[in-house]
């Protein structure tokens, strides 16, 4: 839960309740006033003019000084941040003015999304700064609520706070529950359930039992996640580092059928790598380029790299090709089954596969470890550049790029991208996004359609979760 290293999207969720960032993106993807009223940008630097009567939770007024002093923490190597370079691009310096209530961020290099990108860093309060590891059981922020309570595995409650006035275009909590628990149920049967018998108010649901509640009359909000996105490991000592076995492993694949199964027929073909909801950029960037499903074609690939079959299995200099998957096991059972079905047509293709279900506290570790081929990762990012520190750049333990990723004509694009402002230079990144697809660096090719289905409550969606300051109570609950 600590905002200072968490990256999980279940955390991140929660995480918006109880911390506030300096602006925040509309679900139209409009940028409207946060912690900051207004600002001023261009290629390397903003500058922000905070509103005077933000609070933290302990009462003390948030300065342009406290947010400055959290930049330079998640800067400085000492502290390893994980959000150094995704959250906070890369050089980036904060000076202070907290006479005028000004906050300047300046770059090295030009930051297209500078303005954008801070709406993902939750600000924490200096209190907290000096003990962060108080943020895993508590919260010491400036959101419309507090976290009161943890209980690991079973609960978070978050308890309103008096005052608050400064939400999204100067929007207040009057008007919000005045708590929020959310309860971690993996079984979405038993979240259809607790929804139908009243003892959950919302809860994501994306399987078969969808058509129970909306038999039910139980009304729903759609919000749209990446989902199916496998990610290669082109360290040199997997054998995913040669391009010929990546497109191998992937003709062999039917992604169309695996994708179905993982969304229960439900999803939308991927057009972007990652971003999320309101996505500044909105070509398409992959359809074009997916390989399609061909087995013959799967197998020529391999023998032209010098693979033999015998027996139903692909070997080469005595060994059997074989690879690992981790996949997020906590995606629920329809993920699993389009895993395993993707393990069935591999294997009768001939490849040795260990699929490894990971968990929100063991993704990023496993990820990270490298001992692994093939990951399905979904990533959710908000813009472009928030997703180059995964796909260039160092690998673990220094950096982010865990599949150990260097794609010259990505990174050629992307220097040309990020020379333009906000959405300007669109066909750039959308053309960086599809050499990631070319080269099978990255394959992805189904979104979800999530719905949150909701009795007594109402709320928008952004990509992130129920928006907290759109919750509403309504039909008198």
């Amino acid at each position: 839960m600590n905002p200072l290293t968490a990256l999980t999207s279940s955390a991140v969720t929660m995480n918006r309740y109880s911390y506030d960032s300096l602006i925040h993106v509309a679900n139209d993807g409009r940028i409207v006033s946060g912690v900051a009223e207004n600002w001023t940008s261009d290629a390397t630097s903003a500058t922000f003019t905070l509103r005077r009567d933000v609070m933290c939770d302990s009462g003390r007024a948030l300065t342009a000084s406290d947010i400055a002093a959290q930049y330079a923490y998640i800067a400085d190597p000492a502290n390893k941040s994980p959000l150094y370079g995704l959250m906070v691009p890369p050089g980036t310096v904060a000076t202070a003015d907290d006479a005028a209530g000004t906050l300047t961020l300046k770059t090295p290099d030009p930051a297209p999304f500078l303005v954008r990108g801070t709406a993902m860093l939750r600000l924490v309060c200096p209190s907290a700064m000096k003990s962060p590891d108080v943020l895993s059981h508590t919260s010491d922020g400036t959101g419309p609520y507090r976290l009161s309570q943890v209980v690991p595995g079973d609960h978070f409650t978050f308890t309103k706070r008096a005052g608050y006035t400064w939400g999204p275009n100067g929007i207040g909590n009057t008007d919000l529950p005045d708590r929020v628990v959310f309860k971690v149920l993996a079984n979405e049967s038993t979240r259809a359930n607790l929804v139908l018998g009243g003892q959950i108010d919302i809860a994501p649901i994306v399987g078969g039992d969808r058509a129970r509640l909306t038999a039910a009359g139980v009304k729903s909000v759609v919000q749209r996640d990446p989902l199916g996105m496998l990610v290669f490991n082109e360290a040199a000592n997997r054998v995913t580092a040669d391009p010929l076995v990546r497109r191998a492993l992937i003709e062999a694949l039917d992604l169309k059928q695996i994708g179905a199964v993982a969304t229960g027929g439900k999803g939308q073909p991927a057009t972007r790598v990652g971003v999320t909801a309101a996505p500044p950029c909105t070509e398409d960037a992959v359809t074009e380029h997916l390989p399609r499903h061909d087995v013959a074609r799967a197998a020529e690939a391999l023998r032209s790299a010098g693979w033999k079959k015998s027996g139903g299995r692909w070997t080469k200099d005595g060994k059997q090709l074989s690879i690992s998957m981790p996949y997020p096991g906590v995606f629920g059972n329809q993920l699993i089954a389009a895993v395993e079905l993707a393990v069935k047509q591999w294997k009768s293709f001939g490849v040795k596969v260990n699929a490894q279900p990971t968990t929100a506290a063991t993704n990023a570790t496993i990820l990270m470890g490298g001992q692994w081929e093939v990951a399905w990762a979904p990533l959710s990012v908000t813009t472009p550049d928030q997703a180059l520190p995964f796909f260039m750049g160092a690998t673990p333990p220094d950096g982010l790029n865990f599949g150990s990723l260097d794609n010259p004509e990505f990174k050629r694009l992307v220097a040309l991208a990020m020379a333009k402002p906000d959405t300007s230079g669109c066909p750039e990144w959308t053309a960086a996004e599809s050499e990631l697809i070319k080269r099978l660096d990255v394959v992805t090719f189904m979104d979800s359609l999530t719905p949150y289905f909701a009795r007594g409550y109402s709320f928008e969606l952004d990509g992130g979760g129920p928006i907290p300051t759109t919750l509403r109570k309504v039909g008198g609950r």
